[in-house]
């Protein structure tokens, strides 16, 4: 017995040095770092995000590009020739302007009842020379152009300017001026002593006191030396 049971354990040596043999020189498996499987965990995940995020700006359509249209402009028309110009100063456009009109002798057009027209400078034409304190008498031919006859408290009356002493011409009770007929009408006057030159404007009046029609006036110079 003593002999087979040495042999048993004689094996077991054999094998036990032989396995421990086959290990010696073989490399041992590191350890691996914690840190290191975060890090390779945190990558992984970045990368994953990234892709998920071009997949998403790929399916969402571009935004438009905003575009801005000009407003229209417009050009300001060039002023009727003879309508209330006024000359170009400095290449600037001109446009045109309501003007103010100072009282002028004109030709009225019939329009409604009450109207007139001048027809002609009778005495006194304009500019005549006068010496200071000289009586005159000037006179117009007007023409009654509208369709009521001037009768009784009609009046040719003094608008504006200088009356020269003048007084206002009624129509007198007896007298009718009926529409288209023309009639001299003279007012009695006298040039002042002052030199200088004077300008009267008349105008007729209806019996309510409105002016109507056309302007009339006288226009002297006053000299002592003519």
């Amino acid at each position: 017995m003593q002999p087979k049971k040495k042999a048993w354990l004689t094996l077991m040596v054999v094998s036990m040095l032989a396995l421990t043999a086959c290990n010696i020189g073989a490399t041992p498996q590191p350890t691996q770092d914690v840190s290191v499987i975060y890090t390779s965990a945190a990558q992984t995940l970045i990368a994953d995000l990234a892709v998920q995020q071009t997949q998403t700006a790929l399916a969402v359509p571009p935004t438009a590009t905003p575009t801005f249209t000009l407003a229209p402009t417009f050009s300001v028309a060039s002023p009727i020739p003879g309508v209330g110009t006024q000359p170009a100063s400095g290449g600037n456009t001109t446009f045109p302007t309501l003007g103010v009109s100072t009282l002028q002798p004109t030709v009225a057009v019939a329009a409604g009842c009450n109207n007139s027209a001048f027809v002609d400078d009778i005495t006194v034409p304009d500019g005549t020379i006068m010496k200071p304190g000289e009586d005159f008498k000037k006179t117009w031919a007007i023409q009654n152009t509208g369709t009521c006859a001037w009768t009784e408290g009609y009046v040719l009356a003094f608008a504006s300017g200088d009356n020269m002493d003048g007084y206002d011409l009624p129509i007198a009770k007896n007298q009718s001026v009926a529409p288209g007929q023309v009639v001299n009408m003279t007012i009695n006057m006298t040039a002042h002593v002052a030199e200088g030159t004077y300008i009267g404007y008349w105008r007729m009046k209806d019996p309510q006191g409105n002016y109507f029609g056309a302007t009339v006036y006288y226009k002297i110079k006053v000299q002592a030396n003519n």
